[in-house]
């Protein structure tokens, strides 16, 4: 096993949360960007130099989600919704869906997990 799987249920919670707009709930805990940079880090910590088989849809759902929190951290939400936001917004609602239940991207979504060379495809 190369506990990918077992990574990403320990993060899934908290990125659940920051998608459903729950703020950290003391000072200590991070907030939703560095919390990207922490999964980020950790995974490139305990992965990095290791061969990885190819990674399940369920895996791409859920980088799916960290990247689109990172863009909406990123480029918040202004008073009015330009057309880009509002695409933001929708995938967002239903990628959080698919997270919460482990379900795989539909078609015309991808992602690919750190490291990954999507040429490769």
């Amino acid at each position: 096993m190369d506990g990918i799987d077992d990574f990403l249920k320990i993060y899934q919670p908290n990125l659940l949360a920051y998608l459903d707009g729950i703020a950290p709930k003391s000072p200590e805990e991070p907030g939703p960007l560095e919390f990207v940079e922490h999964v980020l880090n950790e995974w490139s910590r305990i992965f990095e130099g290791r061969t990885l088989g190819a990674p399940c849809s369920r895996e791409r759902t859920f980088w799916f989600a960290l990247y689109q929190l990172e863009e909406l951290v990123e480029n918040p939400v202004q008073d009015e919704l330009d057309p880009f936001e509002g695409v933001l917004m929708q995938n967002l609602a239903q990628v959080r869906e698919l997270l919460r239940d482990w379900r795989e991207l539909p078609i015309g979504f991808y992602a690919t997990r750190p490291g990954e060379n999507p040429d490769a495809f």
